[in-house]
């Protein structure tokens, strides 16, 4: 029993640390949110993609939706928080270095209309400058999310899959992103999800006496 909980109390500290991580790396992104702009990735293709202003609905809604899977992977499953926690870090970080390396820029429109769509997009303007691109974290993070919910609860991870399948269109259909920016945010998303679920394997294999024998802290019926 005392194993037991000590296992437990370690896994709890575990998922505290990696969350703690996760946010501090996320808070870092407005100091590389800025030029100048090295690379610049518009196609033909880019061009003549519309601006679609309800699209700035899912695009607003990355950050709910990060907060939702942390919710319910720390009920669900802690050691998927966990990997959702790193994975998180390290898509970040891995952009982070790219951005400092070799700062991407997209060129955007400018919304005239007067109903509340083209202000949710003037909106997203505001709150992003036209810069850290390539990758898009958008997609990254979100195709993180879907990956992760899949393997969690396979049912209710259609329905989030889908929404973050309208997350990632949405980068380009608000023209925050060229689809070059798609292409490598999927990459780091999957480099992201592999390590990760390396990482935490493996620190979870150097301490066998978790609660089911493979480093997972089970909590509720989700996690199956």
């Amino acid at each position: 029993m005392t194993g037991t909980f000590s296992a437990r109390r370690r896994d709890v500290l575990l998922t505290l640390l990696l969350g703690a991580v996760s946010v501090a790396a996320y808070l870092l992104y407005p100091v590389l949110n800025h030029g100048p702009a090295r690379i610049f990735l518009r196609t033909p293709l880019d061009r003549v993609i519309p601006l679609v202003p309800v699209m700035a609905i899912p695009y607003l809604s990355l950050i709910p939706l990060i907060i939702l899977a942390a919710v319910v992977f720390a009920v669900a499953d802690l050691r998927r928080f966990q990997q959702l926690a790193l994975a998180v870090t390290l898509a970040l970080l891995i952009s982070y270095l790219v951005y400092a390396l070799a700062q991407s820029y997209v060129i955007r429109p400018s919304p005239t209309g007067r109903d509340w769509l083209s202000a949710a997009v003037r909106h997203v303007y505001a709150l992003d400058q036209p810069y850290n691109d390539f990758p898009s974290l958008h997609t990254s993070l979100s195709a993180i999310v879907a990956i992760l919910w899949w393997r969690v609860h396979r049912r209710t991870g259609v329905a989030v899959a889908i929404w973050c399948g309208l997350i990632v269109a949405s980068t380009v259909l608000i023209h925050q992103h060229y689809l070059a920016d798609i292409a490598g945010g999927l990459a780091v998303a999957w480099l992201a999800v592999a390590a990760g679920g390396r990482i935490v394997g493996a620190i979870h294999r150097g301490h066998p006496g978790t609660p089911d024998g493979e480093g997972r802290t089970r909590l509720g019926p989700m996690a199956r």
